[in-house]
């Protein structure tokens, strides 16, 4: 069952719902003011079918509707344009259910104007509805395989993403997750490419030449372009810092070649369970988030044996994303293991919260 409602059926219920019901009010409305008698006869029983079909078609897409609202992935700015598409959907489709059994007590007689008027401002709702629901799903890539750049937190509700809709603001590695969702904090390090352009990072980081955005959360745009395949790191905190120059460069064959196959990345409650679901949800999201907005790295703590190790990050985020300011602090955590020589992440964890005016230091 769960295969059959993911990413949901609610996108072919909805059509239904919509088309019978807009229908159903041009129907009757046309039988109000048909001139030829035979207009008025066939029109008002169709009206009155396509609305009861669209009434069944409503509750169908309001249960699919609430079941993809707690399951599909998203972040803070997508959730809240998912409460809204809900907060219209509910009480327009409770409206339309109650005229339909109104119509269907009385569907002896002709449709009055009062019904008719009702039923023209149900479907104005209903149409705004609609609008909302194309804005969640063009406009932030919500039920799509491949996101185009969630911003806001998601879904922890806080939702991060960050998904949880919660900030905004993601970190190195998975900044452009969060994107304006805070939820990334950027590992940013090296200083002269950090700083660079960005100007976001503090240097905390070991900023080394060679790591270019040592950070990996930004790097310049100079990093951008030429960035290489950096797998060959000499310690955690350039592993780190070298992913999230990768992120910001958009360089996915570098990212891929940092993270182990069984990677877990988490944030806002959920989680990718391996390279290729990151790569094929919020991997370009975050690619794209990290290049936008600017991280400025406050702290790093590193925890670190022979062959495992644990960074954990705390940054600042600032910047302008998909039109919505961010400005977030973000802690991340990225476990690293070394195998044969080369540390690979196998752990990725962001979290982020905006900053208030006595927050900010």
């Amino acid at each position: 069952m769960e295969n059959m409602i993911e990413p949901n059926i609610h996108p072919i219920l909805v059509h239904f719902a919509y088309a019978l019901s807009i229908t159903a009010f041009v129907s009757y409305a046309l039988a109000a003011f048909a001139p030829v008698g035979k207009w008025r006869e066939t029109l008002r029983p169709a009206a009155d079918w396509m609305l009861a079909f669209g009434a069944l078609a409503i509750l169908a897409t309001i249960a699919a509707g609430l079941q993809a609202y707690y399951t599909v992935a998203h972040d803070g700015p997508s959730h809240a344009a998912m409460t809204v598409h809900r907060n219209w959907a509910i009480p327009s489709g409770a409206v339309i259910l109650l005229l339909a059994l109104w119509r269907w007590r009385n569907r002896a007689k002709a449709a009055s104007t009062l019904f008719i008027a009702f039923l023209a401002a149900a479907a104005i709702s209903l149409s705004v509805t609609a609008w909302w629901g194309g804005k969640i799903v063009y406009g932030y890539g919500l039920g799509v395989k491949s996101m185009p750049v969630v911003t806001g937190e998601g879904h922890d509700h806080e939702h991060a993403p960050g998904q949880g809709h919660g900030d905004n603001a993601k970190t190195p590695a998975a900044d452009d997750h969060d994107k304006s969702d805070g939820h990334h904090d950027a590992d940013a390090t090296d200083e002269a490419e950090h700083d660079n352009s960005d100007g976001h990072h503090d240097n905390d980081a070991p900023a080394k030449a060679e790591h270019d955005n040592s950070d990996g959360h930004h790097d310049n745009d100079s990093t951008k372009s030429a960035v290489s395949p950096v797998v060959d790191v000499d310690s955690p905190e350039a592993a780190v810092e070298s992913y999230g120059v990768a992120l910001r460069a958009g360089d996915e064959a570098t990212l891929r070649a940092m993270l182990a196959p069984d990677v877990i990345i988490a944030e806002g409650g959920g989680a990718e369970r391996s390279v290729e679901e990151y790569a094929g949800h919020h991997m370009p999201a975050d690619m794209a988030f990290t290049a936008a907005v600017e991280f400025t790295l406050k702290k790093r703590d590193v925890i670190a044996t022979d062959d495992l190790a644990t960074v954990i990050s705390e940054s600042q985020v600032h910047g302008t994303f998909r039109d919505q300011t961010i400005h977030s602090r973000m802690m991340e955590t990225m476990v690293l293991k070394r195998e044969n020589g080369q540390w690979r992440i196998v752990h990725i964890h962001w979290s982020s919260a905006p900053i208030t005016g006595e927050h900010e230091h």
